[in-house]
């Protein structure tokens, strides 16, 4: 598992540094563990062709009920909620409705149309190792926006052997495709007090619980 990891890693950051597409809007993370509260960052790295940039907004995947823009003095952040069918529990408390879109705005200078801008935010990542997670952005510019809301036409596997071949397939196909990222299986929990205690040892764990 740790190859295939290591192979589809490093197919995704050989197409990141040769495809034309990368130019636009894309994620720092190219993998991301399974359950774990995760910092990212979306870069916009160009205006809508001529037009500077004036804000952004991010669709939070379905799956995802903890979502949070970092805190960033040049823009105003808004948050466009969703109703939850049903409501769960999170952070100790119940919770009817979750975040569906976080919207950066009313910048205190727009960003020119040549420019780059780190957006940095965070999300609890699904409970789904080796799938794929597209987060769609959209940027808003002066004079018009850039939807990187592109999907492709079949699902990612990740464990398809042509996996990297579909992913080039996908980004190349459109000059405004999703950007994404492959979520991956912890070998531990993301917090110290929910580790077994061989874990906490750095031990490796019994064969027993492995078959579990």
């Amino acid at each position: 598992m740790m190859k295939k990891s290591l192979i589809a890693a490093t197919a995704i950051t050989a197409i990141a540094m040769a495809s034309p597409v990368f130019a636009h809007n894309a994620l720092d993370l190219k993998e991301a563990y399974a359950g774990y509260s995760t910092p990212m960052t979306l870069s916009v790295n160009h205006g809508c062709k001529a037009s500077p940039v004036t804000g952004l907004r991010i669709k939070v995947p379905d799956g995802i009920t903890d979502a949070k823009a970092a805190f960033d003095p040049n823009w105003t952040v808004e948050y466009k909620m969703r109703k939850l069918d049903k409501p769960i529990v999170a952070h100790g408390r119940p919770v009817s409705e979750v975040v569906d879109e976080i919207i950066w705005k009313d910048s205190a200078k727009p960003l020119s149309a040549d420019g780059w801008y780190p957006f940095q935010f965070r999300m609890t990542i699904p409970e789904t190792p080796n799938k794929v997670l597209h987060v769609k952005a959209i940027t808003v510019c002066t004079d018009s926006t850039d939807a990187y809301i592109d999907m492709p036409k079949e699902e990612l596997k990740v464990d398809d052997p042509e996996f990297a071949k579909k992913a080039w397939a996908f980004m190349t196909a459109t000059p405004t495709p999703a950007p994404f990222l492959v979520i991956r299986a912890p070998t531990k929990k993301q917090n110290p007090w929910e580790w077994t205690a061989e874990q906490a040892r750095g031990a490796a764990p019994k064969q027993e619980a492995m078959a579990k």
